[in-house]
């Protein structure tokens, strides 16, 4: 997007971008650990953005050394919690404590689209390379920052000092009280929504204000909080208790039945009546049209209340039937159903293999390694490749050299002073 003389050659022989991918063209400096900032750059990689990623010299991004771990015969960790999230990228260490390594970041930012970053507020601030300074050198840059609570010149909170990671934006938000369980202790949702909806959240944010800048010239900051993003994810709990002024029961929804998981003969499938016309449909394909008229079933509320009537008729049709049986009755009548898969059989599903949605990655330490593709599809544009992340620093000669144009001398000498 930035138009410097050279701009288009180099980003064109950028091995991770392609003329066919949205962002081709678009340089992106991310200042990054853990989960949610790496995914959030890594989506705009995939897309074709050309994305370097700021590294301490010495351990760089801390997921690198997050358990498990295998080391490499060079001594270097590798940590399967970075190969989740760091595909398709450049590595350049950098030491932002020092005044050299301060200024070759400012001239890095003067040629880029994008600075993403996810430390704690005020950190960019106070090495001298925060929004304001960088927005100051550079007019058009999009800044956007991942926190646990925003930052306050865009939007205060009092909690912007605190520490947080994704089990925090849970706690707060309500979600551990929706799982259903045993008794009243609350429920960690089992994996880091807070920080997939975070980076989702980071990359839509970006996305929106290089196209407002395409429009007015002028980039902006974008404020990502951690907490909000799992707020938004609890937003039918919310607006109930604005309605009714009393929270939801945990697990299946209040408002209708049957939804859920229950059991035929081989298994779990799940069942998913929404709205009166599915209501009807499921009745006829279980043989028990009769229900309909019934008026402990009159709706969604009244059938979950007389749940302990309604589930014997279902759990006796799925008493005779297996998995599949059941649910491609159900399907056939235009009844929401699946089958509920545990995530071994994920790797033989044939939509996740239709879609591409399992990539292997051949990482030298742990060999061949799958993890989650990209979900966004689009016409005429390839998947993304399933590059191995990054080496500490792999990139920080090319990266200089051809965002700055120093020499291998220059870059030596840099080196032997402990900047990069």
């Amino acid at each position: 997007m930035n138009t410097e003389s050279g701009r288009a050659t180099a980003a064109t022989q950028d091995p991770c971008s392609t003329p066919d991918r949205p962002l081709q063209g678009v340089r992106v400096l991310a200042v990054e650990n853990f989960v949610a900032g790496p995914f959030a750059s890594m989506w705009l990689a995939d897309a074709g953005a050309e994305v370097i990623k700021v590294e301490a010299p010495a351990g760089g991004d801390f997921a690198r050394s997050t358990s498990p771990v295998r080391t490499a015969e060079d001594g270097s960790p590798h940590a399967l919690s970075f190969l989740r999230a760091n595909r398709n990228k450049k590595s350049l260490t950098l030491d932002l404590k020092q005044a050299e390594g301060k200024r070759l970041f400012l001239e890095l930012a003067d040629k880029a689209d994008i600075v993403l970053e996810n430390l704690r507020p005020g950190v960019m601030d106070r090495l001298g390379v925060g929004y304001d300074v960088l927005r100051a050198r550079n007019p058009r840059l999009i800044y956007v920052a991942v926190s646990g609570f925003g930052h306050t010149d865009v939007k205060p909170s009092p909690y912007t000092d605190y520490p947080a990671l994704d089990i925090v934006g849970q706690a707060l938000s309500g979600l551990m009280y929706r799982p259903e369980r045993h008794d009243d202790r609350p429920t960690y949702l089992g994996f880091s929504m807070t920080d997939l909806q975070g980076g989702i959240l980071a990359a839509q944010g970006a996305l929106l204000a290089l196209y407002q800048r395409e429009r007015t010239g002028r980039g902006k900051k974008v404020d990502i909080s951690l907490y909000d993003a799992s707020l938004v994810q609890n937003e039918i709990s919310v607006t109930m208790y604005s309605a009714l002024r009393k929270p939801l029961p945990p697990g299946l929804p209040a408002v209708t039945a049957p939804f859920g998981p229950f059991r035929a003969s081989d298994g779990h499938i799940v069942i998913a009546v929404l709205g009166e016309h599915i209501w009807r449909r499921f009745c006829e394909v279980i043989g028990k049209p009769e229900l309909v008229d019934d008026p402990r079933f009159a709706d969604g509320i009244a059938r979950r209340q007389h749940s302990a009537a309604l589930d014997p008729h279902i759990d006796a049709w799925l008493a005779t039937r297996t998995r599949a049986q059941a649910v491609d009755l159900l399907r056939e009548g235009g009844v929401p159903a699946s089958v509920v898969n545990d995530v071994a059989d994920l790797f033989d599903c044939p939509h996740v293999a239709a879609r591409e949605m399992l990539m292997t990655i051949q990482d030298p330490v742990w060999g061949p390694v799958q993890v989650v593709g990209n979900p966004i599809k689009m016409s005429d544009v390839p998947e993304p490749d399933a590059g191995v992340p990054p080496r500490l620093g792999e990139h920080t000669d090319a990266v200089l050299r051809d965002w700055l144009h120093l020499d291998t001398r220059q870059v030596d000498a840099l080196r032997a002073g402990g900047i990069v």
